[in-house]
């Protein structure tokens, strides 16, 4: 394989960004402010309260471990697990709560951390997500698809909620642990 070559300086800002914007009490992470949480379109702030969802937390822990971080060792990674687990994915389309950029980045980032975080986190994940997969109509279009009503639904329509699901259910199967076998 070829080496990929950078300076490892490059991520000195990342570094920085993600440990600014994370309250080092909670370990949830903010979006322009330390630990204020997920930013929302506008228009859709009451429809998808900020309590429902720790998007910019799964970010920062992902991004944590990725710049070398041990989620067995990190506070701010086991707090933002905590947080994670505590909104675990639910599809409800009345409450407020399905949050598919969420549940990506956490899904990413809770398979990292392993353990019990990742075991209450894949239950959770697997009953929305699986569950709520289009299966009701022959249209092709829709067919295997989840509809798009989550806060970047409007924006992003079927596709990327598609996308967003899909590439939860692969997480097991495409990604190793950075630092080795799951806890």
């Amino acid at each position: 394989p070829a080496s990929l070559q950078y300076d490892e300086e490059a991520f000195d800002g990342i570094r920085a960004w993600v440990e600014k914007m994370t309250d080092p009490d909670y370990g949830r992470v903010g979006y322009q402010q330390r630990g204020t949480g997920p930013a929302r379109p506008t228009e859709l702030v009451d429809k998808f309260p900020a309590d429902k969802s720790e998007s910019m937390t799964g970010v920062g822990m992902l991004a944590r471990i990725f710049l070398g971080e041990n989620p067995k060792t990190s506070e701010p990674i086991k707090k933002g697990a905590e947080l994670c687990a505590k909104v675990a994915p639910k599809w409800d389309p009345n409450d407020g709560s399905i949050d598919m950029y969420y549940w990506y980045y956490a899904t990413l980032a809770m398979y990292q951390v392993g353990g019990q975080p990742w075991a209450t986190w894949e239950k959770a994940m697997k009953g929305a997500i699986i569950d709520t997969q289009r299966k009701d109509t022959d249209y092709c279009m829709y067919k295997g698809s989840w509809d798009p009503i989550d806060p970047w639904g409007p924006d992003g329509g079927r596709v990327y909620s598609t996308a967003c699901l899909a590439l939860c259910l692969e997480v097991w199967y495409r990604y190793d642990k950075v630092f080795g076998a799951a806890g």
